[in-house]
């Protein structure tokens, strides 16, 4: 066969290629244009472009457009962190999408911003609704007695832990540490550092995947350190008991400078310390069991509530989550609400439970038989009862910045845990005194 000829086929393969593309294209868009026809078209925004997230958004789209045949919904995905600021600037150019999901957190500054649509109206249509949900995630959709915003999903932190390092240290494999006391206790047993004194594994390193003010919260009873009200509890004593044990168990035992040497090696997948050995117990969310599942198959953990600060005080958890919101200037409420019932309601929450495991916010769904079949959702729904919320309060929505920066002049020497406290207690203050 001459060159010609070759050629002449090689270019008519390519043409019959984009010819299918382009035939299979217009068939999928002329089917969605199909199944919209005669129907209110919605949009719903988030950033759930692959994997299990997308999977389970799709299934749950789709349920829900084949169930009845007023309302098509379209699934539109940005990047995180990018949705919400897209969201924002089309809002405010009054060309918003129908649903956004947003961080539970700031709901009251999006009401206080007018761009979060008050559900109340809705809501008090539906006798019970509220009930549907954790009383702590319902309670941070509201703002002045009204919610503008319905709960989707919330996290909370376990504490992780590998057994065979514990039967290696001839620790107990079935009795992870309950308190603080007992933490440290244990994490010294399971610490190894070679002869020159450099970290090759740790018992728990506290800040690998929670932040100092989340163990702080748990020492001080699930206290917040800025309450709704105004009320300023950033110094408090359990607080700064926290902040100093942190400082002398963790980075005045190991150094500082030992331990950044040590942690710069922390990441994802395979290098998630947990995964890859580098420390024996970690404080995370209950989703890091897929981590374990995807890169380590044959690690043998155990789970556990965060232990008490002190016996008794309680294994408080910060939670954190997700929401249903309808921007203000959406064309179709009506609509748009229809779907975040079926959204946040048992059926959709139940498979997101299932597919996803993030803990779902609708307790039906949380506690169903489906969900509970898998031991770490179970751990995780019993946590419920210890996790708290700390909305930003719309006067201060940045006043854990000033706390934080702080608390980091902290682990350098710069300040000791009570000069950071009570410089961050006097900011914050400030702060509120301004805004308020």
């Amino acid at each position: 066969m001459n060159g010609k000829k070759t050629g002449m086929i090689v270019w008519l393969c390519i043409l019959f290629m984009i010819t299918t593309l382009l035939t299979g294209c217009a068939k999928t868009e002329n089917n969605a244009a199909e199944s919209a026809a005669g129907k209110i078209t919605l949009e719903l925004w988030d950033w759930w472009g692959s994997g299990a997230y997308n999977e389970a958004i799709e299934k749950i789209v789709s349920n829900f457009n084949t169930s009845q045949d007023e309302i098509f919904v379209k699934h539109i995905n940005y990047p995180w962190g990018d949705v919400w600021t897209k969201a924002l600037a089309a809002t405010a150019a009054g060309n918003p999408p129908d649903i956004v999901i947003q961080d539970i957190m700031t709901v009251p500054t999006r009401a206080e911003a007018k761009q979060a649509m008050n559900l109340q109206p809705y809501i008090d249509k539906e006798p019970g609704f509220k009930d549907k949900f954790y009383p702590q995630l319902w309670d941070a959709t509201v703002y002045k007695g009204e919610s503008y915003a319905v709960p989707f999903t919330t996290d909370t932190r376990l504490l992780f832990y590998d057994k065979d390092m514990f039967e290696e240290a001839g620790l107990d494999p079935e009795s992870p540490p309950t308190t603080w006391e007992e933490l440290l206790q244990i994490a010294r047993k399971l610490d190894k550092v070679d002869e020159n004194g450099n970290i090759e594994r740790l018992g728990i390193y506290p800040l690998s995947h929670m932040d100092w003010n989340d163990w702080a919260l748990n020492a001080d009873g699930g206290q917040s350190f800025l309450q709704m009200d105004g009320t300023v509890t950033t110094n408090t004593p359990n607080k700064l008991e926290s902040l100093k044990w942190m400082k002398e168990n963790i980075f005045d035992y190991y150094g500082k400078r030992k331990l950044d040497t040590f942690t710069s090696e922390f990441g994802n997948g395979m290098t998630n310390p947990f995964v890859s050995g580098k420390v024996a117990m970690i404080a995370q969310t209950a989703t890091e069991f897929t981590k374990v599942r995807d890169f380590a198959p044959d690690k043998n953990y155990g789970l556990a509530f965060l232990p008490e600060f002190k016996k008794g005080s309680g294994h408080w958890s910060w939670g954190g989550g997700f929401t249903a919101e309808i921007p203000v200037g959406a064309k179709h409420p009506d609509a748009s609400w229809e779907f975040i019932k079926y959204l946040t309601g048992t059926e959709a929450q139940t498979l997101w439970a299932t597919e996803v495991y993030d803990s779902v916010a609708n307790i039906e769904a949380a506690e169903s038989a489906a969900a509970l079949a898998h031991p770490v959702y179970k751990k995780a729904t019993e946590n419920m009862e210890w996790t708290v919320l700390t909305p930003y309060p719309v006067f201060a929505p940045s006043h854990m910045d000033l706390v934080k920066a702080k608390i980091e002049e902290v682990w350098i020497d710069k300040l000791t845990p009570e000069q950071a406290l009570s410089e961050a207690q006097k900011l914050v203050e400030e702060l509120v005194e301004r805004n308020k």
